[in-house]
């Protein structure tokens, strides 16, 4: 009788371990979300998220407007590490490295920092299956693409789902949408003579070195479209041209120059004066390959930040360039007001566009020609 007894304690002890072995199971998977990437990577992510790392300089603004940035302990490479935008930026740990790239990382010091996952962006460049496999067996990955119309609301709902942080993600996607909406309506009316022959010089640190990108780089076909303007150097062989040849480029007729060169401390909230880029500019127009352009004889040589064409703020970057292709079009159509709201009400910065800033040239604020 007592070793019956017995069997039946170690039977309903076992009986008991295995429930509380599947309900803590169970409470595991409730704690537990899978998303897709922009990869097409199925990740599972504990919940909630408390500590992150990221790598690519498109992520950073997405982390703010959704109102995360509290979460990040580690960054990678920023084209312009703004402190205006981000006041504690220098506190954060680096983890990128030389030379610049979002796979670029160093993984010791990412693992130091025990972060629940690691988020870059998806770009057709080499390194991100080596970075992968370096950290997966402690750190997860996240790929997402913040910076090109036609994946930003999907990538920004994934953002929303991971951080509970969905209605931020909302307000931002409907509002991107529809200042996009805006400039479509107009663009679209264009008869194909009205389009501008544009050449897209960047981004380079040397005035002198010319480099573009032909219609085959990601997001390019997408952006004539938006602005309604045509790229001379839409059929080259490669999405990424280093080096241009001068003498093809002289026969393309070109009506505008777009630069969008990194120029060191020539852009960004921190720059009140626009003497660099105006002195990058005048170097630009006074090269033999531009020197007989219709763009520099009708003064139509356009200086933009490169920050915008790396993140979610790109709205504002097709904002500025359609005023500045087609102001007549566009007179009624304020970019300024559009960037102000963008740094009031998602990045969370008081921040007055009418007296600091250089973002934009000529003028900068008002996007009228000189």
């Amino acid at each position: 009788m007592i070793r019956v007894k017995n069997v039946l304690k170690i039977y309903c002890f076992f009986c008991l371990f295995f429930i509380v072995s599947v309900a803590g199971n169970a409470q595991g998977k409730q704690n537990e979300i899978t998303i897709t990437d922009a990869m097409g990577r199925e990740v599972s992510i504990e919940q909630p998220v408390n500590r992150i790392a990221f790598s690519g300089t498109c992520l950073a603004e997405a982390l703010k407007i959704i109102g995360v940035w509290n979460k990040v302990v580690g960054r990678g490479f920023l084209i312009i590490p703004d402190k205006q935008l981000y006041p504690d930026i220098e506190n954060i740990t680096v983890i990128g490295m030389e030379p610049p790239g979002p796979y670029n990382i160093n993984y010791e010091k990412l693992l130091e920092l025990d972060v629940d996952f690691l988020i870059t962006i998806n770009v057709p460049f080499e390194g991100f299956k080596e970075m992968n496999d370096k950290i997966k067996s402690r750190t997860k990955v996240v790929a997402l693409n913040m910076f090109q119309s036609d994946t930003l609301k999907r990538n920004f709902e994934i953002l929303g789902e991971i951080f509970s942080a969905k209605k931020k993600s909302l307000d931002y996607i409907n509002w991107s949408e529809n200042v996009m909406s805006k400039i479509i309506d107009k663009t679209s009316t264009l008869a194909p003579a009205q389009k501008k022959r544009t050449f897209y010089k960047g981004t380079s640190s040397r005035f002198d070195e010319i480099s573009t990108m032909s219609d085959k780089f990601s997001g390019m076909a997408m952006g004539n479209k938006i602005l309604g303007s045509i790229n001379v150097a839409s059929d080259l062989n490669s999405a990424w041209s280093g080096t241009v040849d001068p003498e093809w480029l002289m026969q393309q007729g070109i009506d505008i120059i777009v630069c969008q060169d990194r120029i060191l401390n020539g852009y960004g909230t921190g720059v009140d004066d626009n003497e660099r880029v105006t002195s990058y500019r005048k170097k630009v127009m006074a090269l033999p390959v531009f020197a007989f352009t219709k763009a520099v004889e009708n003064n139509n040589v356009y200086m933009i930040s490169p920050q915008f064409l790396y993140s979610p703020s790109y709205v504002i970057y097709f904002a500025y360039l359609a005023k500045l292709f087609h102001p007549d079009l566009f007179h009624d159509f304020d970019p300024e007001l559009i960037h102000q709201k963008y740094l009031s009400r998602f990045m969370d910065v008081d921040y007055d566009l009418n007296n600091h800033g250089v973002f934009v040239y000529p003028d900068a604020h008002r996007c009228d020609k000189k």
